[in-house]
């Protein structure tokens, strides 16, 4: 069985899910070369946190005319040791069938993840969309009260994900976007980092719109020492190195297409760690 475990976005990680794209036989002429290069780089970022001791799990293509399941972090969030579930779509089935059904909290219709979710010990911000019904907001926000958390709520309907990334205690790499950040944590050091990527526009895409996205801050964090971010970028970099945070390199040539930087493709299933408080 896959264990289930989630406090912090900087706890060791030790299993993960890595998105898949179609394979490009699958696809029309224009596509193949975005769904073989999409491939190649989610390989190697599975070989690459394999290397790190993560067990990696991959879904699979089960409808090959729909957007396949590239982007984990949308429908699901490991909190505690539970597993919600905010929405299914097709090729998740087989990882979900591994996992203890107890541990499994269904909010199905719901907009839940870990993309509108950010753990960190005891506090919880969770970004509520209009997508989230009334009884499952106060359902969820019951059990958080229960086991001992804190909650701060707002209200923007966006993925925090793309808007700030905690990397360790008291180090945050963020966009301009969030008004409540240094609020919610006060005396933290946050780098400020500007867009960067190519505005120029797509002839193809299957996500959002790209030119809102900042990539550079969706960073997958392996532990406190040891993040995965998909470019050089030398502001962040140096923040890094401030904090003793070494950047591993791997690239995802098509985040506009998709819309997803490193985090959106992935989703932790086991950090390990325990339930401390950091605000």
């Amino acid at each position: 069985m896959i264990p289930i475990k989630g406090f912090a976005t900087f706890h060791p990680l030790k299993h993960c899910i890595v998105g898949t794209a179609h394979d490009p036989s699958d696809v029309e002429e224009p596509l193949k070369k975005i769904m073989e290069e999409t491939n190649e780089d989610l390989d190697n970022l599975e070989n690459t946190l394999t290397g790190f001791g993560v067990k990696c799990y991959r879904p699979k293509i089960e409808k090959k005319d729909s957007r396949p399941p590239v982007s984990p972090r949308d429908y699901f969030v490991a909190l505690g040791e539970n597993l919600f579930v905010g929405k299914v779509i097709s090729g998740y089935k087989d990882i979900l069938k591994q996992i203890d059904r107890e541990k499994i909290k269904w909010y199905l219709g719901d907009d839940i993840s870990s993309a509108n979710m950010i753990r960190c010990g005891n506090h919880v911000h969770w970004d509520i969309s209009s997508d989230v019904r009334a009884g499952t907001e106060n359902a969820i926000k019951d059990w958080l009260s229960e086991k001992g958390y804190h909650t701060s709520v707002t209200r923007h309907g966006w993925h925090m994900d793309g808007i700030y990334s905690i990397l360790k205690p008291g180090v945050i790499v963020a966009s301009r976007d969030l008004p409540e950040l240094e609020q919610i944590y006060q005396g933290w050091d946050i780098c400020y980092l500007d867009p960067t990527q190519n505005k120029t526009p797509l002839k193809h895409q299957w996500g959002g719109n790209h030119n809102e996205s900042n990539y550079a801050l969706n960073i997958l964090s392996v532990d406190e020492k040891t993040c995965i971010t998909t470019a050089l970028n030398k502001a962040l970099f140096d923040f890094l190195k401030k904090h003793g945070i070494a950047p591993v390199l791997c690239p995802l040539r098509h985040q506009p297409f998709w819309d997803n930087g490193i985090h959106c493709m992935t989703q932790d299933l086991y950090r390990e760690g325990v339930l401390e408080s950091y605000l």
